[in-house]
C-alpha cells in the first residue's frame, strides 16, 4: 500500500562498480591486456560507463573487445565508438 505523498520510483538506483579486467580485441588472437573500469549498474546489467583504461594508461582504439571480469571470468563483448563505451545486451548495444 502506498503513503500519501510517496512516489513510486519508476526506475532502479544505478550503482557505481570499479574493477580490473582482461581485454583484447573482438575476434583477434592478440594477447590480452589487463583494464580498470568504473561503470554503473541497476541490479546486473551495465546502464553506462564513467570510463574504461588500460592499466598501463596508453589509448584503447576505438572497436570491439573480448572481455573477461567477475570471479567466474565470464566473457562480454564491449565496445569503444566515437570515444563512448558501450556493452552488448542480447541483440543490441547500450547506449
Amino acid at each position: 500500500m502506498k503513503r500519501a505523498g510517496t512516489k513510486a520510483q519508476s526506475t532502479p538506483t544505478l550503482r557505481l562498480y570499479k574493477d580490473s579486467a582482461q581485454m583484447r580485441e573482438h575476434g583477434s588472437d592478440g594477447e590480452w591486456f589487463s583494464v580498470e573500469f568504473l561503470i554503473y549498474y541497476d541490479q546486473t546489467q551495465i546502464r553506462s560507463f564513467a570510463y574504461v583504461r588500460r592499466e598501463d594508461r596508453t589509448e584503447i582504439p576505438d572497436g570491439e573487445y573480448d572481455v573477461r571480469e567477475g570471479l567466474d571470468a565470464r566473457r562480454r563483448r564491449w565496445k569503444k565508438w566515437n570515444g563512448e563505451w558501450q556493452v552488448k545486451w542480447r541483440h543490441r548495444w547500450s547506449e
